[in-house]
């Protein structure tokens, strides 16, 4: 009993010190929206900021001083953590929502209908990079809340707890472990905090290469700031009601089908590349399987919408819209040019399959990652060519360039397996949920596409997701964003906690 006391007090300290850490940065986050609300003199808007970041400063500092030298985090930590922090940090977030609601002038008075868990949903969508509204209008949002939709996406794409191991952590205090518990494993440096600082430099040099292509096309400045941050994060917020497609402008669609392409592949590559190895964009294995899919996809749509959608007897318009939804879709970018609700069921699943598999392992993007379809595939094909090859015949085991010895194939097949398995599980009670709430005249097709949607972390939105929603259905879609962003795992192991430090006394007399 005194043993299990022991691990409880530790590790219930390890977890205020890293929850406490990311509340700290999450105040300093939400400061940068006052830069905006002073250009713009929308002072209404500061003190819902000022709110949002005092509160979670206070609570950063009270989790992490009495807890300061609980320090050395194991990787249940770091997923527990992850966990905790992907949810309590939109609920400051989602403070300045609450409150310049209340504050806003009459005459852009389209927050006012916001209620507390509508902010709750609009800020768990920014954190997630996932990029549901349910704000009235997008156009008419305050210029501060604009950015505050579109800089947090920026930050999630990357991930909280890999900024805050930029500048809070130090090296040798389980750095690895917390960067762990965002579902990364891939290493740009020897160091995590290394590693994470390149991820950062490599994010803004693309980001501040995305404005500037974007503007240099004719783009808005303020529009190209905010749709560059969201794009490379392939959040899908924007300052327009009807996203890209309010601009009517092929250059800007394909500008963006690249930023978004980009935020899809992996960190690992990106570095590369700027290492002067190019070839990697085109010899990794799961941008070969990017790119594939990307052409096969929007092949398929296009047919789809040549024949039977609103662009029948037009390839041009077809092929058009089809290759931005296609990749909006799979690099679970959000961003539409079109109005999903007058696609043929077809195009609808074709598109939330696309939002299911998601982008590259260690990239900005949600969805199972490719990287696990591969596996799942490949281990279908070895066990078939076993099954019809000789007894005792060897067949190889190879990713890309890499041979697997026969333990390594076993656990990485099972482990994509399982968690592609249980992502599945979870994507149907989300389905099942939304079908008993959003009431019959909702096509399944439409209710399977929001969820893919919410889960993918991607904003492709055929309407569901809207002011005044179910909030049985608001709030299942807020648990498909944050599981879908935190693949799973992290999930798991917080409820596992919570049922072994409910039970003391029976896992002392199992000791």
């Amino acid at each position: 009993m005194a043993s299990h006391l022991l691990v409880q007090r530790r590790d219930l300290g390890i977890l205020s010190n890293i929850v406490g850490r990311v509340l700290v940065l999450a105040a300093l986050v939400m400061l940068a929206p006052l830069i905006v609300c002073v250009i713009f003199g929308e002072f209404f808007a500061i003190p819902g900021f000022l709110a949002g970041a005092g509160l979670s400063l206070l609570l950063g500092l009270l989790l992490y001083f009495p807890f300061r030298k609980f320090s050395d985090a194991r990787t249940k930590h770091g997923m527990m953590g992850a966990a905790i922090c992907w949810l309590i940090v939109p609920m400051f977030g989602a403070i300045p929502f609450a409150m310049v609601a209340q504050s806003v002038p009459s005459s852009s008075g389209l927050l006012c209908n916001m209620t507390a868990l509508d902010s709750y949903f609009e800020a768990m969508s920014g954190w997630t990079a996932t990029g549901l509204s349910v704000a009235t209008s997008q156009e008419l949002l305050p210029r501060s809340i604009q950015f505050w939709r579109s800089w947090r996406e920026g930050v999630g794409g990357v991930g909280i707890i890999v900024m805050m191991l930029v500048i809070l952590a130090r090296p040798g205090t389980g750095a690895f472990e917390l960067y762990a518990g965002e579902g990364r494993t891939e290493k740009l440096e020897p160091r995590i905090i290394g590693t994470v600082r390149q991820m950062w430099r490599i994010y803004v040099l693309y980001t501040i290469a995305g404005i500037i292509l974007l503007f240099a096309l004719g783009m808005p400045l303020w529009d190209s700031i905010n749709h560059a941050m969201a794009a490379l994060a392939t959040g899908g917020f924007s300052v327009k009601d009807q996203s890209i497609g309010s601009y009517g402008n092929p250059a800007f669609e394909v500008a963006i089908i690249g930023l978004m392409l980009i935020g899809a592949i992996s960190f690992v590559v990106h570095d590369r590349v700027f290492r002067g190895r190019i070839r990697e964009l085109l010899d990794d294995v799961q941008n070969k399987v990017l790119f594939s899919l990307c052409i096969l996809g929007i092949a398929l749509l296009t047919l789809e919408l040549f024949y039977e959608g609103p662009f029948q007897g037009t390839l041009e318009g077809a092929l058009r819209s089809s290759s931005f939804q296609f990749v909006s879709g799979l690099a679970t970018g959000g961003y539409q040019t079109a109005d999903l609700r007058n696609w043929t069921p077809s195009a609808k699943i074709l598109l939330s399959m696309a939002m299911i598999a998601g982008g590259a392992a260690g990239s900005t993007c949600g969805g199972i990652k490719l990287v696990r379809l591969i596996m799942i595939m490949k281990g279908a094909g070895w066990k078939f060519m076993e099954t019809f090859m000789p007894s005792g015949a060897y067949v190889p085991k190879k990713l890309g360039k890499v041979v697997l010895s026969e333990d390594e194939t076993t656990r990485v097949v099972l482990e994509a397996a399982t968690l592609s398995f249980m992502y599945l599980i979870l994507l149907l009670v989300g389905v099942m949920v939304l079908m008993h709430t959003v009431g019959p005249a909702v096509p399944a097709s439409d209710v399977f596409f929001e969820v893919c949607s919410a889960q993918g972390n991607t904003g492709l939105s055929v309407g569901i997701a809207r002011s005044g929603m179910n909030q049985v259905a608001e709030s299942m879609l807020i648990v498909n964003m944050w599981v879908g962003r935190l693949e799973i795992l992290p999930v798991l192991m917080l409820l596992q906690s919570f049922f072994f430090y409910a039970r003391p006394r029976r896992r002392a007399r199992e000791v």
